[in-house]
C-alpha cells in the first residue's frame, strides 16, 4: 500500500552537527541525489537509512517511495486518509504527506532520493541490531487497526489490553507504546551493552544508563537535532 520504506526523514538545523553525531556512532554516508533544493544528507548502518534534512517538517517522518504516485491517492482516501500536503503537479517531484491518528507523519515519493548502502568492512555500528521505531500512544490497539490498513503486518501480543503493539513491513518495525510523549525513539538491541558504553564515551558521546518498559537495561542517547536513542541489551 506505502511502498518501498526509504528513510525515517528528520528535520535538523545544523547538518553537520547530526552527520557527525551518527558517523561517530559507527553510520556511514550514503549518496544521495539532487531531488532536493535544501541540504540533505543520510546516513545509513545497512538497515536503518536516517535522512537528515535542514528543512523544516513535521519529524520524524517515515519516508517510502510509491511510485506512479498520483495513481494511488484514491485509495489511500478510500481508506479515510487525509492528507496534510500533496504536491502532485506534472512539474514538480511528487510527494504526499499525511499523519496517523496518534500524529505520526508518513511521506510518500514518486521515487527514490538516495541509494542503498554500500558495505564497508569493519565500520560497524555502535547501536547493534535496529529493532523497531517506537511511537508512543494512547491506544495502541486502535493506532494498530490504522497501520495494518496500510499494509503493517502485527507480530506479537495484539489483544485490545495490551500495553504495546508491534507491526511491519519489509525494512521497518514500528512498536506502538502505550504512554505519554516522550517523543518517537529508534530503538537497538546491542548485546554487549558495556562495550559500547564504553565505545561510546570513548568517542565523547554521553548515554545515560536506564532500563527498559521490560526491565532490560538499556542506553539512552540524544542527537543534536534531539532524535532519542535507546541501545537495550536483550531482543525482545
Amino acid at each position: 500500500m506505502l511502498g518501498t520504506f526509504l528513510e525515517i526523514s528528520i528535520t535538523t538545523p545544523d547538518i553537520l552537527a547530526s552527520v557527525q553525531f551518527y558517523e561517530r556512532l559507527g553510520l556511514q554516508q550514503v549518496p544521495v541525489g539532487e531531488t532536493w533544493q535544501h541540504p540533505y544528507a543520510v546516513l545509513s548502518d545497512g538497515r536503518l537509512y536516517l535522512g537528515l534534512h535542514r528543512y523544516d517538517f513535521p519529524s520524524p517522518s517515515l519516508t517510502f517511495v510509491l511510485p506512479d504516485l498520483r495513481s494511488h491517492i484514491q485509495d489511500l482516501e478510500t481508506l479515510g486518509v487525509g492528507f496534510s500536503f500533496r504536491k502532485l503537479d506534472e512539474e514538480e517531484f511528487n510527494e504526499v504527506g499525511f499523519c496517523t491518528p496518534s500524529g505520526q507523519m508518513i511521506t510518500l515519493l514518486e521515487a527514490r532520493t538516495c541509494s542503498p548502502l554500500q558495505p564497508v568492512s569493519g565500520n560497524d555500528s555502535l547501536c547493534g541490531y535496529f529493532r523497531e521505531y517506537r511511537l508512543p500512544v494512547p491506544d495502541p490497539a486502535a493506532e494498530g487497526r490504522f497501520w495494518e490498513q496500510l499494509g503493517f503486518l502485527p507480530t506479537g501480543d495484539q489483544s485490545p489490553s495490551a500495553a504495546r503493539a508491534q507491526l511491519s513491513v519489509e525494512h521497518l518495525n514500528v512498536g506502538l507504546q502505550r504512554a505519554a510523549p516522550p517523543p518517537a525513539t529508534l530503538v537497538f538491541v546491542c548485546e554487549r551493552l558495556a562495550d559500547s558504553a564504553a565505545r561510546l564515551a570513548a568517542r565523547g558521546l554521553d548515554a545515560m544508563p536506564m532500563h527498559d518498559w521490560d526491565g532490560a537495561a538499556a542506553l539512552e542517547l540524544s542527537a543534536p537535532e534531539r532524535t532519542r536513542l535507546l541501545l537495550r541489551d536483550t531482543d525482545y
